[in-house]
């Protein structure tokens, strides 16, 4: 399974707003609300990026996803997001743009979210520049360029983000978008699967049991295998059942017995059953 089509966008950006405390922002509007005089006069200008992550945590609170449309932004939100977005805060620009390829607050246009996304990756968002890669590899509103979403992705994944490097992992592995490299899909895959990145795990246990890129190791597949199992997709477990039936008791006592060493030394990353 790959996650160019899966992924749950909306819930990943919701959590990565919440954790930044820019939670649902508004974008920008070529006729933005009108705004009493008092709002406008009772925060600095220095501070509209301050004011508006305090309007976005009120929003927050309010709805249950960031595309919640039934719940009207307030006028001092879109006001304040778009001020700060306008003088170069890179989250509100990031925040920006997604309620603008959402529609909330203002009319749905993917063309400038695809400007706001840039915007702020340009900037070094990185979960920015990963949702640039996203509209290039799937064609979202532009022309699908495999290799300008791969330039993206490299950019987040260089920063440490875990889905952009799992994308990396698949684009070396699978030759789309760059060049077919087995040990730079293996490189990849490590980072992300580190950080709990399950399918990641279960890239890095098939290039373990065809021998690609790494010296070819059944048991260590397994225990690739066995962790992205633990996350309850079908194909992960399939994989897993299907390998098991190929190794000795032996294999499969030390295969899990390496899953289990390798969730308890990463408590925070081990896969979680759902």
């Amino acid at each position: 399974m790959h996650g160019e089509g899966h992924f749950m966008f909306e819930r990943k950006i919701l959590s990565a707003m919440i954790a930044s405390g820019m939670v649902g922002c508004s974008t920008l509007s070529p006729n933005p609300p009108a705004v009493p005089a008092e709002t406008k006069a009772s925060v600095a200008p220095e501070n509209e990026s301050i004011a508006c992550a305090n309007q976005v945590k009120a929003f927050s609170q309010t709805s249950a996803v960031v595309s919640a449309k039934s719940q009207k932004p307030s006028v001092d939100l879109l006001f304040w997001c778009t001020k700060a977005a306008e003088k170069g805060d890179a989250r509100s620009q990031w925040v920006l743009a997604g309620l603008y390829e959402r529609g909330i607050g203002v009319t749905a246009s993917q063309s400038e979210a695809l400007r706001w996304y840039k915007a702020s990756a340009t900037q070094g968002n990185a979960d920015a520049q990963f949702r640039v890669g996203q509209i290039y590899g799937r064609g979202e509103g532009v022309p699908q360029d495999r290799n300008e979403a791969t330039r993206w992705y490299l950019k987040a994944a260089e920063q440490g983000h875990v889905e952009a490097a799992y994308y990396m992992g698949y684009r070396y592995q699978h030759g789309k978008g760059a060049t077919q490299n087995f040990p730079e899909a293996v490189r990849w895959y490590s980072k992300a699967a580190e950080l709990g990145n399950t399918q990641a795990m279960h890239g890095l246990g098939t290039l373990y049991l065809q021998g690609q890129g790494v010296p070819q190791n059944q048991v260590e597949a397994y225990k690739w295998f066995n962790l992205a199992a633990v996350s309850g997709e079908k194909e992960f477990s399939q994989s897993r059942d299907r390998l098991a039936k190929k190794l000795s008791s032996a294999q499969l006592a030390e295969g899990q017995r390496l899953a289990s060493e390798w969730a308890k030394k990463h408590p925070q990353n081990a896969p979680k059953a759902p």
